[in-house]
């Protein structure tokens, strides 16, 4: 499945859950003057629910962008200096090092 029909799905079902808890308030308080525990229950499930899809989606979207620009950027440093090594092998070095003396 492509990420696009992903995210339409996703979206789709976060804006039907927000269009469903706002009819269910209308309805309820138009029939009866009054909001039950029943509906506020659903209204606040769905809600929290449909920004809760909003929200996963976002951070996804931002915590993959940032992973892959940092990807980049560290391909791109080996690729124009490949003389220099990764720290994190100095510091393995320097271990070893110190264990052996």
């Amino acid at each position: 499945m492509k990420q696009n029909t992903k995210d339409w799905i996703r979206h789709g079902s976060a804006m039907a859950l927000i269009a469903a808890s706002i009819a269910m308030a209308f309805i309820s308080f138009f029939l009866t003057l009054d909001i039950g525990a029943g509906p506020l229950t659903y209204i606040g499930e769905s809600l929290s629910a449909a920004l809760g899809l909003f929200g996963i989606s976002a951070y996804f979207v931002d915590r993959f962008g940032q992973f892959k620009g940092e990807v980049r950027s560290e391909l791109d440093r080996m690729r124009r200096h490949p003389e220099i090594r990764d720290v994190s092998e100095e510091c393995d070095e320097d271990n070893d090092n110190q264990e052996q003396h």
